[in-house]
């Protein structure tokens, strides 16, 4: 095991390139994840360097282990060193440089359509329930808070690395390319005026949602095939982006698992 000492190691300064640049993670193709739970999520073909602290304990990823040419290099660094790197407050000892992976198709019948999502907690949100609700795929564009940076990375849990996804540069084409081929794009939206539970989501379906303050752009809204409204009591206006995506989400799942009961 390499020992490195010095924030100038080129390796270092790498690291907080990844942590602080997305211009740095764009060009390289690369990202950081942090603390022994998010290492250990990581499909073992990805990892391309680990970084340990002199004190840290905890399990190290499974390839880690591995005697393969292809196994990463692992470093052992100093605590405050590790603490220099770590994009937290209080470095759990362990981080690894990883390789994105890049989606070129997103197959499969439920599907989320992200319009300008900024917040890094509504995207992790998002994709965890995502995981969890069965959806086959994500489709954002490209002013979406990047996924890939550190707060995005930690809020997802891991969900980031199983759930497939795609960043666009022409939202409007893949969002009717999705149509072509099927898809109903459903929108919450002011102009809604069916509840949510009103429609069937049994077929091909996909939820649009739109930025925190400003909702979806006009030009996509504009591309949903219907607009819907989810219901709410007392004084609240809006739910955020996170939880209205939720509903929607478990509110497709519950139709399908009815259907797969029923049958």
């Amino acid at each position: 095991m390499e020992r490195i000492t010095s924030t100038g190691n080129k390796l270092i300064r790498e690291v907080r390139d990844l942590e602080k640049k997305a211009r740095a993670r764009r060009e390289s193709g690369l990202f950081i994840a942090e603390g022994e739970r998010l290492c250990s999520e990581i499909p073992a073909a990805y990892i391309e360097r680990i970084f340990v602290a002199d004190d840290y304990n905890g399990r190290l990823p499974e390839i880690a282990g591995d005697t393969s040419q292809r196994a990463p290099k692992i470093f052992q660094v100093p605590r405050e060193l590790m603490e220099h790197m770590s994009d937290t407050k209080n470095s759990q000892g362990i981080l690894a440089v990883v390789r994105q992976k890049t989606y070129t198709e997103l197959p499969g019948d439920f599907f989320l359509i992200l319009d300008t999502l900024q917040d890094p907690g509504n995207m992790g949100t998002i994709f965890r329930t995502a995981e969890a609700a069965g959806v086959d795929g994500i489709l954002m564009n490209r002013d979406c808070v990047d996924v890939y940076s550190p707060k995005v990375v930690r809020a997802t849990m891991g969900a980031m690395f199983r759930m497939p996804f795609m960043v666009s540069d022409d939202l409007p084409a893949e969002i009717q390319r999705m149509k072509s081929e099927g898809v109903q794009v459903y929108a919450a939206h002011l102009r809604g005026t069916k509840n949510h539970w009103d429609f069937d989501y049994r077929t091909p379906t996909a939820f649009m949602i739109g930025n925190e303050g400003n909702g979806l752009q006009d030009e996509i809204a504009a591309l949903a095939d219907s607009y819907l409204r989810i219901p709410m009591m007392g004084h609240t206006e809006s739910l955020n982006a996170g939880v209205a995506a939720s509903v929607l989400m478990y509110e497709a799942l519950r139709q399908r698992k009815e259907e797969e009961s029923d049958d």
